[in-house]
């Protein structure tokens, strides 16, 4: 229900952001929506650190995360199209918008490998957890065949040979 909610907050904050710029500033527009869909990437990110069952905020945090990127990307790479921006600036502007691209999903990949190996580490984790706590009395050692059941009683000589000589 939450992320429901969410997501007609973003849908609302989205258009009025759309809406409040007059036809000529559309351009500008896109970009603000394509930032703050990075920014709502984020944050549904954050979120997942809160949630017990975390899908629902991961799912909002791709999706937000990919709607941002395809929005810049576009704008940026069509304004000279529509005379809004210079090839230089629309150049200037990819270059900065795959830089932070390149380094989220070096961040991303990061995030994976971790989240893989601590999923390892807890395969012997949770093995270990399901096997039968070890009694006392079945040690190997309790029931190796070189003790003897019961302990000889006190003054008999030790087996094969005499008992040790007492010093003065």
């Amino acid at each position: 229900m939450l992320t429901v909610i969410f997501l007609v907050i973003a849908a609302l904050v989205f258009a009025l952001t759309y809406i409040s710029f007059p036809a000529n500033a559309h351009y500008s527009a896109l970009l603000i929506i394509g930032i703050l869909a990075l920014i709502f990437a984020l944050g549904s990110y954050l979120a997942e650190s809160i949630s017990r069952d975390p899908r629902a905020q991961r799912s909002l945090a791709w999706g937000f995360f990919g709607m941002g990127f395809a929005v810049l990307l576009l704008s940026i790479g069509l304004g000279p199209t529509y005379g809004v921006s210079s090839t230089s600036q629309a150049l200037e502007g990819l270059i900065v918008v795959l830089a932070v691209l390149f380094v989220t999903v070096g961040l991303i990949a990061w995030r994976v490998r971790a989240v893989q190996a601590t999923e390892n580490q807890q395969v012997p984790r949770a093995a270990w957890r399901n096997e039968p706590a070890p009694s006392a009395f079945s040690y190997a050692a309790a029931n190796s065949p070189s003790v003897p059941a019961t302990a000889p009683p006190p003054g008999t000589p030790p087996p094969g040979g005499s008992p040790p000589s007492r010093s003065p």
